[in-house]
């Protein structure tokens, strides 16, 4: 759906807590639990990185320049910019997102009470963020930041 229409969705792991081992607390293995998808994304792009410096690098003008070359090319800068984005996106604060599950072990008692309490609240700030738009001023600079530092690690490698 994230290339036909513009959007997409995953479907949540439902993961059991009590399965963690207790070298530490259940919510901070909940936040580990939940930073790793994130992290995967931007592994993710900086593996697309090197494949895409690789290509640029190695393959020669005449490929790159080929319809097939160009359509790899665009291909693979696209899921790059998704798996950026979507990295992102998700470390975000809010309900139903993993950056919500990430800053719970770092908050104070009081304030995760109240978030755990209000989470419903949560959830329409959610939607309103996404409808109107404004999820893109909150993370396009973070964004932008990483793109940058995956492009530049990328460039430095192939010496591009």
């Amino acid at each position: 759906m994230l290339l036909f229409a513009g959007f997409g969705w995953g479907k949540p792991v439902h993961v059991n807590p009590t399965q963690y081992t207790r070298k530490m607390s259940m919510e901070k293995g909940e936040a580990i639990v939940s930073v790793a998808g994130p992290v995967t994304n931007i592994v993710l792009a900086f593996l697309l990185a090197i494949i895409y410096g690789a290509i640029i690098k190695f393959s020669g003008i005449a490929f790159i320049y080929s319809t097939v070359g160009k359509i790899i090319i665009q291909m693979i800068g696209a899921a790059i910019a998704i798996n950026i984005g979507l990295g992102v996106f998700n470390l975000i604060p809010l309900p139903p997102l993993d950056g919500s599950k990430v800053i719970m072990p770092f908050l104070p008692y009081n304030a995760k009470q109240w978030f755990r309490n209000n989470e419903q609240i949560f959830y329409i700030i959610f939607v309103v963020i996404w409808i109107t738009g404004i999820t893109s001023i909150i993370i396009s600079p973070a964004i932008n930041w990483i793109s940058t530092g995956i492009m530049t690690v990328t460039q430095m490698i192939f010496g591009l």
